[in-house]
């Protein structure tokens, strides 16, 4: 059908339903074929302005009239974010040829295809490979036949994340951008009416903390007369965020430094050989590496779910690697703060220096106290940690810091008088 028969058919539609006191099956039938039609139809709209945005970027249009590329589409009736998609589709058109057939055929809509384009930009920047490899061209077909088979553009995006996990080179551990805590900011500022507003830029472990916590504090409550909930989920939101925020400033009871974190992370582990990308994901937030799932399997509360090739549940990790009761209060004791640059005992996870994955105990002298930047330094910039003779841990610099890689002490022992190093 033609873009016009598709609004003739619309209008006819329209008219026919408001006609008729009842929707009959015929009626509901032509609705649900307009609608379709329609979104066909901005489909192709979307697939055309990409390629004119392209074309208006290749001959410098733009900068003809003195302002940017984004700046002419907004300034020609385009919203800022849409502006910012036929950008980054007309480029990606421009180098991957499935997608630019999809863009001019309007079977796939523009935010499934931006989708598709980001996800590969992910891959290429994560992997080093050129978009003209086989990687690539793979993935494309992958994330196009995941549109077509129904996925949501966050799933597709998703998907891209777990293949650049899969393909990332193996040495030397790399900390993802997405999950990279030394990336992240929070700012605030005072709006004119004096309420406080902010924003966050987090990375995707802290994130799923932050979600898992307010989820069960944000579900809808009915009212004492059983009618719904009122608030609205911005306002829920804000209402279990306030809670987190009060409970957090109460101070801890003692105990509460003796377990691990309270709230529960679910992972999903697939088996040996059973997923193409072989990701672990988080139940919000995604694929992550092997290195976040390493660093999770330290000190989170984690529910560890294997699954099989088809996604089916078939193992459920035991908690026993945890650092609970007096075991955990031992090496608070004893460590005091993060071992490496001396952050406070509230803000550290206990490590397991022969980590839990390679078969490390879960014992006293196999623990250290790490906060969380220092612990993903541990396990991707060189450093080791021993436990020495004198049952403290001791810290060995990578060869970039220290070519002789002289052991040093716990950071709350750092203080005393010199000492011969007692690492074992």
């Amino acid at each position: 059908m033609t873009g016009g028969s598709f609004i003739e058919l619309a209008d006819l539609v329209v008219d026919e339903v408001g006609s008729q006191g009842t929707v009959v099956a015929d009626i509901d039938a032509e609705i649900v074929a307009a609608i379709r039609g329609a979104v066909a139809l901005r489909a192709v709209v979307d697939g055309v302005l990409a390629r004119l945005t392209s074309q208006a970027e290749r001959v410098g249009v733009a900068t003809h009239c003195g302002m940017s590329l984004r700046e002419l589409l907004v300034a020609n009736g385009v919203a800022p974010a849409v502006a910012s998609r036929l950008i980054r589709l007309g480029r990606a058109a421009e180098v991957l040829p499935l997608l630019a057939r999809h863009s001019r055929d309007g079977d796939l809509s523009a935010e499934h295809l931006d989708a598709v384009a980001r996800g590969i930009e992910h891959v290429a920047r994560r992997t080093g490979e050129a978009l003209d490899s086989d990687v690539v061209s793979g993935l494309e077909q992958r994330l196009i036949g995941a549109a077509i088979a129904g996925k949501n553009p966050a799933e597709i995006v998703h998907d891209a994340r777990a293949a650049a996990i899969a393909h990332s080179p193996v040495e030397p551990p790399e900390v993802p951008a997405a999950e990279d805590p030394a990336l992240n900011e929070l700012g605030w500022s005072q709006t004119g009416d004096g309420r406080l507003r902010g924003e966050f830029d987090l990375d995707a472990v802290t994130g799923e903390r932050l979600i898992t916590a307010l989820d069960s504090a944000s579900r809808p409550r009915p009212e004492p007369d059983g009618s719904p909930d009122p608030r609205a989920a911005g306002r829920r939101r804000a209402d279990a965020f306030a809670q987190l925020l009060e409970a957090g400033t109460r101070g801890l009871a003692p105990e509460a430094l003796s377990g691990p974190a309270s709230t529960e992370l679910v992972l999903t582990i697939p088996l040996e050989g059973s997923a193409p990308a072989g990701a672990a994901r988080l139940n919000w937030l995604g694929p992550v590496s092997d290195l976040s799932a390493r660093l999770l399997a330290c000190d989170a509360k984690v529910l560890g779910i294997g699954v099989d090739l088809n996604g089916a549940p078939v193992s459920v990790a035991a908690e026993k690697r945890l650092f609970t009761g007096a075991a955990r209060t031992v090496i608070l004791t004893r460590d005091q703060c993060c071992i490496k640059c001396g952050a406070p005992t509230s803000w550290t996870d206990v490590h397991h220096i022969t980590h839990y994955a390679d078969g490390g105990k879960t014992v006293v002298d196999n623990g250290c106290l790490l906060c969380r930047r220092c612990h993903v330094a541990v396990h991707t910039a060189g450093w080791d940690i021993v436990m020495g003779y004198d049952r403290h841990p001791w810290l060995i610099p990578p060869p970039a810091i220290d070519p002789k890689r002289t052991p040093l002490p716990a950071y709350n022992r750092r203080t005393l008088t010199a000492m011969e190093p007692a690492a074992a």
